[in-house]
């Protein structure tokens, strides 16, 4: 089994680690760019079309922005291999819904795994129908020692960006 991560991020680059302790044959990544620390054992693809046509199963780790709305649509679908299996933990808008159920219902897609919805709380009753689609809600922060940490790291950034005009978690598009 090839596993394609999207996004390779904090929680991309996690959710690798977690799943290279499993019998995967090999784990792919697409990221804007390849990451300097990222494992020997996770190849870097250069394409997002290449990252699906490897993948037996993906995992989706992207933000949701202008650019990612919507980027998981019908063509990008049908591109991962009949049989696929998909997560969707990243944003519901990340992945066009529609589309997600039409593949699901002909067969395309084996299974898929989501914990984000395009219109949350909502989620999409057609989506409960299948046998084959794990819904849950999306809380895996909600542990008192995740909730914990990130409160001090937030203060950490708030320290660091009055005393330094910077901060360890400044996302790409706010950097200077």
């Amino acid at each position: 089994m090839t596993l394609g991560v999207l996004g390779m991020g904090g929680i991309g680059l996690h959710f690798a680690k977690m799943a290279h302790a499993l019998p995967v044959k090999k784990i792919y990544y697409y990221n804007r760019s390849p990451k300097k620390d990222a494992p020997e054992w996770a190849q870097y693809v250069s394409s997002l079309d290449e990252l699906l046509e490897k993948s037996d199963v993906l995992s989706v780790h992207c933000p949701l922005n202008e650019r990612t709305v919507g980027l998981i649509g019908e063509a990008q679908l049908r591109k991962l291999k009949k049989g696929s299996i998909i997560i969707n933990t990243a944003r519901g808008k990340v992945i066009d819904e529609a589309a997600l159920i039409k593949a699901l219902e002909d067969g395309h897609l084996y299974a898929a795994g989501i914990d984000v919805y395009p219109d949350e709380p909502n989620v999409n009753p057609k989506l409960m129908e299948f046998r084959n689609v794990t819904l849950l809600p999306h809380m895996g922060t909600e542990t008192e020692e995740s909730q914990r940490s990130m409160e001090v790291r937030a203060l950490q950034n708030l320290v660091d960006y009055f005393q330094s005009d910077s901060g360890k978690d400044l996302i790409l598009e706010h950097r200077s």
